[in-house]
Order: structure tokens, then sequence, then C-alpha cells
């Protein structure tokens, strides 16, 4: 509202060029009103002041005089006047507007302004009634202009053309298994909030305006046009590159986690990039990302899962210590599946896609577990006897021999020691006592004998342990050949070095 002056307390000088007119409320020169003109002035008959009791009920239902509302005189006027007369005025008010040097008038309807006129009139009603005498001429209320922003946009834009450049909006592409962004291009526009602001201030400034005129005894201005400069400012597209970001996001999220499940097991999971082949996703002019997702090539898919899911259970087999402590899975075992329908579940999937909710998909059937096999192995060297045997209980059944071969162990003064030991180490080649890495005998060694590229040496006390043998073929009781260790075969060494295991007992007897 414009501000109100006090009298100067002397001179008459004019106004400094360059600052704004001030015309005073209540100049003191104006003629003073008898009270008589001033009450039938505020439309009461006269008769009304033989009864003070019907004055105080009439003034309940108008507005306290010198009030103004979005420019618009609402004083000494019922709500319902007030309502009319704000509406009409928005409506008809010619509001000429300035943008790139073009100019164009337009009407309040024609820019999309509006008002609630009927809260206004009842909120400046309840807070300036006329019996308030201390509420009168208040100036301008409070009160909201609301835009209508599509009406005033497509208004500005057929007649400043040049003041705009449509928004592109940022885009959503899929490749390499994810979706990325295109990224927004902002557009150029007149801002329709900061003109309805201003078109909103000069209502109410104008209606100021010729009020002080008219208080200092003037005629109100008759050119009643608002004149406001518009601001052409960057306009951000419905859809931003931050919008696509998240949108993305959203997306590689969903696709990349399309499981099926049989009995809580996962038993299939779809490719992203097969999950997308799946999705038609599209961005509107407003912004909104819709996706759609095709029901019957998921469905196809899914009918392909028995094909794929469905098996046999296949038994584990495992190797134990003597405390039941697995050694070595010598077969993995696996469950057996049966899908038994897979009806539906293609919309089902769609409709979870859509809503970018992807959650595991329970396939009907059942689940057969498969059953594991411990097996406890052990050796046993027999020095005298010159053999070696190698034993197996299954599943805490009876022991059985497996296997029995002929050996050599070690000659005088490199015994092959007799205890109960455990295998520690394992190897496919190694080349044994004092050799180079090409396996050649090094002068000076820890060993005066280099033995190259012997296969398969399984140790269980030191460096005494079983290993094959290409250097001599004599086995069996009396046979003296090694350094310590326990003389086989090459094809029984590779034997023992899968049945036994890092872990497995050997028993050496005398």
């Amino acid at each position: 509202m414009t501000d109100l002056a006090t009298k100067p307390t002397s001179g008459g000088d004019e106004p400094v060029a360059g600052t704004p007119t001030v015309e005073w409320v209540m100049p003191p020169e104006a003629p003073r009103r008898s009270r008589r003109r001033m009450w039938l002035g505020i439309g009461i008959p006269a008769a009304a002041l033989v009864a003070a009791s019907g004055l105080a009920v009439a003034s309940t239902f108008f507005i306290a005089p010198g009030t103004t509302a979005l420019g618009v005189d609402v004083g000494l006027s019922t709500a319902a006047g007030a309502e009319d007369a704000i509406a009409q005025h928005i409506a008809e008010t010619p509001i000429e507007v300035t943008a790139g040097g073009a100019t164009s008038t337009f009407t309040g309807a024609e820019l999309g302004l509006a008002a609630d006129a009927s809260q206004v009139a009842a909120d400046t009603l309840a807070e300036y009634p006329l019996w308030k005498i201390g509420s009168w001429n208040p100036g301008s209320v409070d009160a909201d202009l609301a835009v209508d922003t599509n009406v005033t946009a497509a208004a500005l834009e057929e007649a400043f053309p040049d003041a705009y450049a449509a928004p592109v909006n940022a885009d959503l592409s899929f490749a390499d298994g994810a979706y990325t962004v295109v990224a927004d291009e902002p557009g150029l526009g007149i801002d329709v909030d900061a003109l309805a602001a201003e078109v909103a201030g000069e209502l109410s400034r104008s209606q100021d305006v010729q009020a002080l005129a008219a208080g200092a005894g003037q005629a109100p201005a008759a050119d009643a046009t608002i004149r406001v400069e518009a601001q052409v400012v960057e306009q951000a597209a419905a859809f931003t590159a931050a919008d696509a970001e998240a949108a993305a996001a959203s997306l590689n999220d969903t696709i990349a986690g399309v499981e099926f499940t049989l009995d809580d097991d996962v038993v299939d999971a779809a490719p992203a990039d097969r999950v997308a082949s799946w999705l038609t996703v599209s961005v509107s002019d407003a912004g909104d990302v819709t996706v759609a997702a095709d029901a019957d090539a998921i469905q196809a898919y899914v009918d392909e899962l028995p094909e794929k899911v469905d098996q046999k259970p296949v038994d584990a087999e495992v190797v134990t210590n003597a405390a039941g402590d697995p050694l070595l899975s010598k077969v993995e075992g696996q469950d057996g599946y049966q899908i038994s329908s897979t009806e539906g579940i293609g919309a089902e999937l769609a409709g979870s896609l859509e809503a970018l909710e992807a959650q595991p998909v329970a396939l009907a059937g059942e689940k057969v577990a498969h059953e594991t096999t411990e097996m406890f192995r052990r050796a046993v060297v027999n020095k005298s006897e010159g053999m070696a045997y190698f034993y197996e209980t299954i599943d805490g059944g009876d022991e059985r021999l497996v296997k029995s071969f002929p050996i050599a162990i070690g000659r005088e003064g490199y015994d092959t020691q007799v205890g109960e030991f455990t295998v520690y180490g394992q190897l496919t080649i190694q080349n044994m006592g004092s050799c180079d890495a090409d396996g050649n005998f090094v002068e000076g060694g820890a060993f005066d004998y280099c033995t190259p590229d012997v296969p398969y040496p399984t140790y269980f006390n030191g460096d005494q342990g079983f290993h094959g043998t290409y250097w001599h073929d004599n086995f069996g009781a009396g046979a003296r050949m090694s350094h310590g260790c326990v003389n086989l075969t090459v094809s029984a060494s590779e034997w023992v070095y899968s049945f036994l295991q890092v872990g497995s007992p050997v028993s050496v007897r005398a």
C-alpha cells in the first residue's frame, strides 16, 4: 500500500523531479463536512438515525469506508457487492504488458487472472466492518491474486512469440545393460508468477492513488490501465536431467532385481537386457514417466523356465576327518526342482514392473532336497608287510578296505618312522633333494641327491609321505629304497593323492 504522508508544517514546494508525488490523505484545506452529510454518504437512510439499534444491526453487513481490495473500493459495500465488484474489476481491467520492446494490452480475464472474490469479501467484512470505527480507512487490504498459468502463458506466447523458446525434456535411453540420461534443454518464457504479482501490486497502488487524489479534491484518473514490464526468464523443462537420473536409478534397480524362486531358492534371474526388452519407457510433455510392460513377452520367458529349472537332486559326497569335519567336497550337492505351473505370471510381473516394484516371483512347484554322503578315509602303512592299506567308512557305517598297494620304505639310516600322523600337504609334482629350479643337483646342498619331478607327494610326517616312483619298481616286503618316504607306483600315488585329503589320518606300523 502507498505510504501516507503527514501534512508539512510549512511551505508549498513543488515535488522534486524523479521522486514520487505524495498526496495527503486529508489535506487541512478540505472543508469540514456536516455530521448529517457524512452519515448520508454512508448510504444509510436518514430515518435510521432515529433508531440506534437499527443502525448497529445494519452496520454489521457493510464494509468500513476507505477499504480497497485488489484495486476495488469496497467501502460501504456488502460482502456480496464486494465480491461482484472485485471479480468484475479483475476480469475487465486493461493490462498493458511490455516484453522485449513489444507491447500488448489484455483484460484480466484474458490473462487468466482471478481471485477468490467471495473469500476476499468475507475476510474483508470480518476484519473491517462498518460498525468498527477504528478500522475505517485501512486502504488496501491483503488479498491474493490467482493466475491460471496455462491461460496466461498461452495469451502471452501468442502476443510475444519472440519471448518464448520451448524447453526440451530430458529423456531416458537404454544401452549396455542400463538406463542412462539424455540431458534436458531449458527454454525461455515470461515469468508468469512475477507478472501476476506485479499486476496485483499495481491494482492496489492504482486504487490508493485514486483515493489520495479524491481525498485531495482531485478528479480520479480516467485511464485505469495497469502497465507492467514482463520479465523474460529461463524456463525449466518439465522433466529435467535430475528427474531423469532419479527415474533411471529406479529403472535400473528394477531390471536388476527380477528373480524367480521355488521354495525361497532363487532358481533363475532374468538378465537386465532381457527385462529391459519387456519395457517401453516414455516421458510425456508434462514430465510424467510411464512404464509399459509386455505381459505376453514376459509369459513367453516364464514358460521356458521348467525346461531350465526342473531337475532331479544330485547327492553330495564329502570327505571328512575322524571328527566328521568336512575336508573335501568330492561332489557338490544340488537340490532338485519341479515347477508345476507358470500360469498368470506374465501379467503379475508386468504389473510390478510398471510400478517399478519388482519382487522375486515365487513359482508354483516343489523342491526336493539333496542328500549328503560323508566319507571318512584313513591309511595304514605296514612296514613289515611292505603294504599300504586304505579304508573308508560311509555315513558312520562299517569300515571297508578300498585299496591296498605294495610299497617301498626308507633304507637303513633313513627309516620310515612309526606313529600316528595326519596328512598336512599335497602336491601334484615336486623336485626332491638338493635341486635347482630346473631339477639339477646342487653341490653342497642339504641332501646328497636330487630327484626331479616326483609325482603326487602326499606328506604326513615332516618330509616323509607317499609319492610315486618312476626310477625303480622294487615294491613289497623288504623293499627299502627311499630316504624315508613311502614309495608307490606312479598310478598308485595318483590314486592316493585323490583318496586322502589334508586332515586324513595315516597310521605307520612296524
